[in-house]
């Protein structure tokens, strides 16, 4: 079953750009990530540090498993050093209508 996964980051102060670059090459539907149809990338209007990542994937496991990769790879190190705390993960279902 597809899986929405929201992403909420705060930048480090002045840092937001980095983390907006970082993430640029993956947004789209072509992310290069088995598993993952799309990504989308949002910042807050009214805050200029926050950054949220909105991503569809084909279930949870695919994500939590090429998450899992990434970490043992070293390969969020860059994003997660851009970030003032850790990012929290949340994951929806989507409706049906």
């Amino acid at each position: 079953m597809a899986v929405l996964v929201m992403v909420r980051a705060v930048a480090k102060p002045g840092r937001r750009a980095d983390v907006v670059d970082m993430l640029a090459p993956f947004v789209g539907e072509d992310t290069g990530m088995d598993g993952c149809s799309r990504i989308e990338l949002a910042v807050d209007a009214a805050d200029p540090d926050r950054v949220v990542i909105l991503e569809e994937w084909t279930s949870a496991a695919a994500h939590k498993a090429n998450l899992a990769a990434l970490e043992a790879a070293g390969g969020l190190d860059g994003f997660l050093a851009l970030l003032a705390e850790a990012p929290v993960r949340t994951y929806y279902a989507p409706l049906d209508r």
